[in-house]
């Protein structure tokens, strides 16, 4: 059987979204480091009040989610205690490209300010842009001008979720 008439793109590795029980992605990324399973959990730090002070503390990017690559056991990760299973989008697995988990990765590295939007948050669709500047140039994303700032939103499909990083215009280009 031949390849003729396939498409061949380039590829890159993939991950899969895992669902976490509330609060417990650290506790499954560990597990995992002690099972040898290759995941990624992006941690930011972020200022939390308390009655009497404020704490910089780490948390996950992303509430009850963990990227990890799946090979061919998937039993041997859902069987991981604080798994929920796979998260699914159309009937799938969600999956995350190497590329997307490099971009947040650097927004993490340089310390962006970056929060998490879903899709309950109202967006208001904005004219797509560039970066032309700094760790993230070349990253496509859309303006989301608010009072306190210009914004640039990453999207990823498969999460249902957006990353809004505060950027300075000046580094921002329209795109056609």
């Amino acid at each position: 059987m031949g390849l003729r008439g396939q498409r061949f793109e380039k590829m890159e590795p993939i991950w899969n979204v895992l669902y976490t029980a509330s609060r417990q992605e650290k506790k499954v990324a560990l597990r995992f480091v002690e099972k040898g399973i290759e995941h990624y959990l992006p941690i930011i730090k972020v200022v939390s009040q308390w009655s009497d002070r404020k704490k910089l503390v780490e948390k996950p990017l992303f509430n009850s989610y963990i990227f990890v690559k799946v090979t061919t056991n998937y039993d041997f990760i859902l069987k991981t205690i604080g798994v929920v299973g796979f998260l699914k989008y159309n009937k799938q697995n969600a999956r995350v490209f190497q590329h997307e988990i490099d971009t947040i990765k650097s927004m993490i590295a340089y310390g962006y300010d970056i929060a998490v939007m879903d899709y309950a948050t109202q967006i208001e669709i904005g004219q797509k842009v560039q970066v032309t500047d700094g760790p993230l140039k070349g990253h496509v994303g859309e303006l989301y001008s608010k009072p306190d700032g210009d914004w640039f939103i990453v999207h990823f499909e498969n999460l249902g979720n957006s990353l809004k990083i505060q950027l300075p215009f000046k580094i921002l280009k329209p795109i056609a």
